[in-house]
């Protein structure tokens, strides 16, 4: 474990001047029912002209590096979303650029953002409306957006979840805030850490950062000098599964102290902690990292309240 964190740690920053993505490298398809089964294809050019309703929130969900719209995560957030009530959900496919070598995919999150942040300005939905869920290299992509739609319109995308998103090569002290993702990206950043010091980001970069069981090792994940080759990816892929968790329930998380000495990472809860929603309810007020305690399987979240309870 201490050998891969020092090689995380060892490599050189993004090289952006690697990127070799074009526009036709995303696919965005758009759902509007929970029963659809086929997503309606969407381009910068039809976009403003399909039945998408602007008034309702639209969501993106963006897929991480060697990975595609069929990632896991991707339905049961969708149908969780569904279940909350009626969401524009876009399905992001840009495995063409990145499916590439880490170096390339990881430069290609900036031109990918983008393209991505003309066809969302071109839709006409509203900023405050566009919800954008990235995970790992998908998280440092919805960055870009932000950045780009900034760039473009002077104002901010509404919210950007970042589901842990990539360390490697975008923790180096030479990529600045402006080369990947930080708080300014969005009116809300969001952040859910979960493998710190190997493919997660490490530091608090949001509004509010989320430290799982301290962003380490997440419990009923298998040590990773003992896991399979589909399981060594089970603690960066937890993100994913508190945050579908989240939006159908609510817990709690408080407010924590976050220290790094020696390359050694502790996140503590404070004396008299304030307490905030983890996940999708978060409150937009909540500023800080927290942190929280979960099971070592499904349910993960030490659940207080059913959000479809409307009695509770």
């Amino acid at each position: 474990m201490d050998q891969e964190k020092e090689f995380y740690r060892s490599l050189p920053p993004v090289d952006y001047s690697l990127a070799d993505a074009v526009a036709t490298d995303v696919i965005y398809k758009l759902f509007i029912h929970p029963e659809q089964e086929v997503g309606t294809i969407l381009t910068e050019e039809n976009v403003a002209s399909t039945n998408l309703d602007k008034t309702i929130p639209t969501v993106l969900l963006i897929h991480g590096w060697t990975s595609n719209d069929n990632s896991p995560w991707y339905r049961p957030l969708r149908d969780s979303f569904f279940r909350l009530g009626p969401h524009n959900v876009i399905y992001v496919d840009w495995s063409i650029a990145g499916n590439k070598s880490y170096d390339v995919s990881s430069a290609n999150t900036n031109p990918i953002g983008k393209y991505m942040a003309k066809f969302l300005l071109a839709s006409g939905i509203p900023l405050e409306n566009i919800h954008v869920i990235g995970h790992s290299l998908g998280s440092q992509t919805s960055a870009f957006i932000g950045k780009y739609i900034l760039e473009f319109s002077g104002k901010k995308l509404g919210r950007i979840t970042a589901l842990d998103p990539a360390g490697p090569k975008f923790e180096h002290p030479l990529v600045p805030p402006d080369l990947r993702l930080c708080k300014n990206d969005a009116e809300l950043v969001d952040v859910i850490h979960t493998d710190i010091q190997l493919y997660g980001f490490t530091a608090p970069i949001g509004h509010v950062d989320f430290y799982p069981n301290e962003g380490k090792h997440q419990i009923g994940c298998p040590r990773r000098d003992k896991a399979s080759e589909e399981e060594v990816n089970c603690s960066h892929a937890r993100s994913t599964h508190y945050f579908i968790e989240s939006l159908l329930t609510k817990s709690k998380a408080w407010e924590a102290v976050y220290e790094e000495k020696d390359y050694e990472v502790t996140v503590r809860v404070k004396e008299e902690s304030r307490e905030v929603t983890f996940g999708h309810h978060v409150e937009k007020s909540a500023r800080g990292v927290y942190y929280f305690e979960t099971n070592a399987a499904h349910p993960f979240l030490k659940v207080e309240q059913n959000i479809l309870d409307r009695t509770a």
